[in-house]
């Protein structure tokens, strides 16, 4: 019979030969012999291990360790099956147990260090490589994960150079090769790392993993198109290869292809939902089309699986930004910078989600933090002088648009800001020429028109002239103040507006021809203009706006005596009030609530009438459960959609008392005593001006300023008395 060790030989030789099953037998019957025979416990482990049975393979070297817990190859091959089975926790336990025994052993200090990496523990990990290549210098290994380690520290210039010790150790070592190159990516070497990535294309013309990062690397470059036929070939090897198809999507996110850019991260996102990268291009996407409810909801989704990844706190915070949530999106912001401090790009959200909240000081010192280290930043300069221009500090405004066109004379967003800016500060010359930079710039609410005819330039058109609405309600009544002036330029007038205005618009300019948004086409015409762009020609200066004391709209004459005898039966006094703007972008702090009107509630001898477009039914009857209060709205005047039937309504009134909305602008056209009551910061829209209580667009309408931290409770609060003296002068008549 033979013996333990006899068969012991024998299994081993077998086993080195490969021949597995029959060392399997051989190991089993010793340890049916000696179930504690610590040899065969421990290569029985190992074949199992290699058989794929990690199970099995892990109880028969825990019981081997139990016979013998001072073997450093037994725990060395342990650890390293925990490691493989991504037990990251356990493995590092094992190799700190072998360090203990062994403390020179370079392969144990490597391994740890692999084990560190696996749990996200990337210092402690170079620490380990450092002391493994102290004992061993030539471990091309070592050099090259000590340089993931120092990636994923961003220190990236050691480790390129860990990388390059790699390949003069392993010449032929692709991984070191491609970690190299995107290495030289990270560091803005984008053309060395390209170089690399074709190079390994000669030899692996279709391996996946090279093809995206070649991608990459051109889609750094700004090459966005060529970066896409490297996915898209990457794809074809494996449709859902994650890193091609996230970087798919960034490529055609920056070729504002953003529908595709959905397309590619919902793919993804089927097969592996929980992909986090994906999200986050998804969100970004969103975001870019305006889908801001789904962008948040996208980033959200990022951050329940990885709470720190910045780009997703980044992305969350620009939703709720473009969302109004200024506040919300300011946390974000600064949870983001406590991961990133150094990142530019959240400096500058910072500065923006400030001025959201009218906060322009604090914006201000983010701006100047950024052009420290981007001193020619066009937008930053930009943004500061936004800050600037919301502080009423124009000519340092001026000064930074001034600066930002030095450096890109084509940036259309400074040209609109400085237009913004300059007209606001009665340099209507050069606000009105800088204007025109509108249609260029990227979130502008309207298209321009294009047609064959020529644009008008100021000069008398032998024919007929075609003058069409652009942007909001409110923009299109206050540039119609302009519509007179062009009976003496053509021999005729087109006049292009908003379908809802058309009656209104008709009865005010009888003499001229008005016609509904996009019909122009069906009508001839020898020259156009739109609205604004009248300003250039009409209203140069102060002194070109005409006194018109009574407005240039005219209302429905009857339907406005009808309804001032429904208002005001007795002969009651009454005030029209309106205290929402649906500004898709400033609504936020354009709007005040019904709440902050009591002053003017408390008014005796009046009626007051709800103007508001909207549905307000709820906000009036909190008003009158909680203070007795009414503010009639009437039924039959759909006071959004029949705006001959709300000028009517504000005809019938005395005064008018708004916010900066569409309201303020009809009620000044038609020539009513109105109050408008403009907040402070970035939402004062250009045409108040910046100063002043008049008007020069509506002479009857007066301007209350807000003050920095002031309410509007305070500020309505303040114009009462002035309020109650207008009503009581105004002149009755609808």
């Amino acid at each position: 019979m033979r013996s333990v060790g006899d068969m012991l030989r024998g299994a081993v030789g077998l086993h080195q030969r490969g021949q597995l099953a029959d060392a399997e037998k051989l190991y089993n019957k010793v340890l049916a012999i000696d179930s504690r025979q610590f040899d065969a416990l421990h290569l029985l482990g190992l074949l199992k291990h290699q058989r794929g049975d990690s199970d099995q393979a892990i109880r028969l070297m825990a019981a081997a360790l139990d016979v013998n817990p001072r073997s450093p190859p037994a725990l060395l091959n342990y650890a390293g099956m925990l490691f493989m089975m991504r037990r990251y926790a356990d493995a590092l336990t094992c190799y700190d147990r072998v360090l203990k025994l062994e403390p020179q052993l370079p392969d144990a200090h490597y391994n740890r260090g692999n084990a560190l990496m696996g749990l996200g523990r990337p210092g402690e990990a170079l620490a380990a490589y450092d002391r493994a290549l102290s004992l061993n210098p030539s471990n091309p290994l070592a050099h090259y994960n000590r340089g993931n380690a120092l990636v994923a520290l961003n220190r990236v210039e050691e480790a390129l150079a860990a990388f390059e010790q790699t390949l003069k150790l392993s010449p032929q070592s692709l991984e070191a090769l491609m970690n190299r190159g995107k290495a030289l990516s990270l560091l803005g070497r984008n053309e060395e790392a390209l170089a690399i990535f074709d190079d390994m294309l000669t030899k692996q013309p279709d391996d996946p993993v090279v093809l995206t990062n070649r991608g990459s690397a051109l889609a750094a470059l700004g090459r966005n198109e060529e970066a896409l036929v490297c996915f898209d070939r990457a794809l074809a090897v494996n449709p859902l290869d994650a890193p091609a198809l996230n970087s798919r999507a960034s490529a055609l996110i920056e070729l504002n292809r953003f529908e595709e850019a959905l397309q590619s991260c919902d793919q993804l996102l089927a097969a592996q939902p929980l992909d986090r990268d994906a999200l986050v291009s998804r969100g970004t996407a969103l975001l870019r089309l305006h889908r801001l409810e789904e962008a948040l909801a996208a980033f959200e989704r990022a951050l329940l699986i990885d709470p720190d990844e910045a780009l997703a706190i980044n992305g969350r915070g620009l939703a709720l930004h473009g969302l109004g949530r200024y506040a919300e999106a300011l946390e974000c912001v600064d949870k983001a910078l406590a991961i990133t401090p150094d990142d530019v790009g959240l400096k500058i959200n910072r500065g923006a989600a400030l001025v959201g909240l009218n906060r322009m000081e604090e914006a201000l010192v983010c701006y100047d933090e950024v052009l420290k280290t981007k001193p020619q930043d066009v937008g930053t300069i930009n943004n500061r002088g936004n800050a600037l221009r919301d502080l009423n500090r124009y000519q340092e405004a001026l000064a930074c648009f001034d600066q930002a066109l030095a450096i890109n004379p084509e940036h259309a967003e400074s040209h609109w800001n400085s237009a913004l800016a300059r007209l606001a500060n009665g340099d209507l010359v050069g606000g009105w020429k800088e204007y025109e930079w509108r249609w260029k710039t990227a979130d502008f609410p309207s298209k321009q028109r294009i047609f064959p005819q020529p644009r008008w330039q100021g000069e008398y058109v032998n024919g007929r002239l075609l003058a069409w609405g652009e942007q909001g309600l409110g923009d299109q009544i206050i540039y119609a103040s302009m519509i007179p002036d062009l009976a003496s330029h053509a021999d005729s007038v087109l006049i292009e507006v908003g379908a809802r205005m058309v009656p209104l618009f008709a009865r005010s300019f009888p003499a001229m021809t008005v016609i509904a948004r996009g019909e122009a086409e069906q009508h001839h015409f020898d020259a156009h203009s739109a609205f604004a762009s009248l300003g250039q020609y009409l209203r140069p200066n102060f002194e070109s706006f005409p006194y018109r004391e009574n407005g240039y709209l005219v209302a429905d004459a009857e339907r406005a005596a009808a309804l001032r005898r429904r208002v005001s039966p007795n002969g009651e006094k009454v005030i029209g009030l309106s205290w929402v703007s649906k500004n898709p972008t400033l609504s936020e702090r354009k709007t005040a609530q019904l709440r902050d009107f009591e002053s003017i509630l408390r008014l005796p001898g009046c009626r007051f009438i709800d103007l508001q477009y909207g549905d307000t039914a709820a906000e009036r009857e909190a008003l009158h459960k909680e203070t007795g209060i009414v503010v009639e709205r009437l039924e039959d005047i759909d006071n959004t959609n029949d705006i001959d039937g709300l000028a009517a309504l504000i005809t019938a009134c005395d005064l008018v008392a708004t916010v900066s909305n569409t309201t303020a602008h009809l009620a000044g056209a038609l020539g009513k005593p109105t109050v408008v009551f403009v907040p402070f910061g970035r939402a004062r829209i250009w045409y108040w001006f910046k100063e002043g209580t008049a008007c020069p667009w509506y002479p009857r309408l007066r301007l209350k300023r807000a003050v920095a931290g002031q309410s509007w409770e305070q500020l309505v609060s303040a114009a009462a008395d002035e309020i109650a003296e207008l009503v009581a002068a105004a002149h009755r008549s609808p």
